[in-house]
């Protein structure tokens, strides 16, 4: 996959903007050197790019206020006195953008770390998803088939190619009661169509209500997405906190897409895609390969 799409996809390209807005903002008004001000520019609206392609999944209320402080401290210096109440706007303006900065840097960067799954994860494992899952090759082993095949914890994959959150609830329907680990790869499809995020969002927590238990452990990876698509992002991760599924943020699999030859067609996963994700989960969910003693 395209190294560029991945950076963006990972939510990676937040922290550079962040980084270039900031000291745009930090530098104060335009320089009066004209190379000065075309750096000013740049990293203004640099920053501001790869901030947007970046999508953090934040709430609507906090898009609101980055758009609104953004847009007063774009105000250029020589249309305001020094005196007036509009210089006071965009002084104040300019340092809500920069805690604005700090706070969602700061939180998307907790949102990377590695989740610590607790609860059984030594049960067979039941994989719902899609074409990520599935396989769309019949000569490449899906990644749960490898999973098993280097763990010997026997797996069930229910996915199928094509699938979105409402199949997903079909496939929930088979999950027998004494099943106690379950893993979701599953959204793709339904970010990509014309689905709205309320409606992703009904599906979702219909399918997460169904699945969720006392003593069943369920993990969900989180979705890549668009910068008209982080409604998705924030259904995740608000339902994946309701109903406690612990969430594997979008990096670790933007990772296994970064490897050499590891997809057949820049999304699907080839044989060392699927052995990099089989080994992603094994390492998530504490799997030890097979003949790999357990430390006590």
């Amino acid at each position: 996959m395209n190294p560029a799409a991945l950076f963006f996809a990972s939510g990676d390209s937040l922290y550079p903007g962040a980084l270039l807005l900031g000291l745009a903002v930090i530098a104060g008004p335009s320089p009066q050197s004209r190379g000065l001000r075309l750096l000013h520019s740049l990293a203004t609206w640099l920053g501001l790019a790869l901030i947007v392609m970046g999508c953090p999944p934040v709430s609507g209320w906090m898009v609101a206020v980055f758009l609104v402080a953004f847009s007063l401290w774009l105000i250029p210096k020589g249309w305001v006195r020094s005196d007036s109440p509009w210089s006071r706007v965009r002084i104040a303006a300019a340092a809500i953008l920069l805690v604005w900065l700090l706070v969602v840097s700061g939180s998307e960067l907790l949102q990377r770390r590695k989740p610590r799954i607790s609860g059984e994860t030594n049960d067979h494992l039941i994989v719902i998803g899609d074409s990520i899952s599935s396989g769309i090759d019949a000569h490449t082993a899906a990644w749960p088939i490898i999973l098993q095949q280097q763990t010997g914890i026997s797996v069930r994959n229910l996915s199928r190619a094509g699938a979105g959150v409402l199949e997903a609830r079909a496939m929930a329907s088979q999950v027998q009661p004494d099943e106690k680990l379950i893993l979701i790869e599953i959204g793709g499809n339904d970010l990509l169509s014309g689905m709205s995020a309320a409606e992703f969002g009904e599906r979702l927590e219909s399918l997460l209500s169904s699945l969720t238990m006392p003593k069943r452990t369920v993990v969900m990876f989180e979705l890549p997405l668009l910068p008209n698509k982080i409604g998705f992002g924030r259904m995740q991760r608000r339902l994946s906190a309701k109903y406690r599924v612990f969430l594997i943020p979008k990096h670790f699999f933007t990772e296994i897409l970064s490897g050499a030859d590891s997809t057949s067609d820049g999304l699907h996963l080839s044989e060392s895609g699927a052995r990099g994700m089989a080994a992603v989960v094994a390492h998530l969910l504490r799997m030890k390969p097979v003949g790999t003693a357990t430390p006590e």
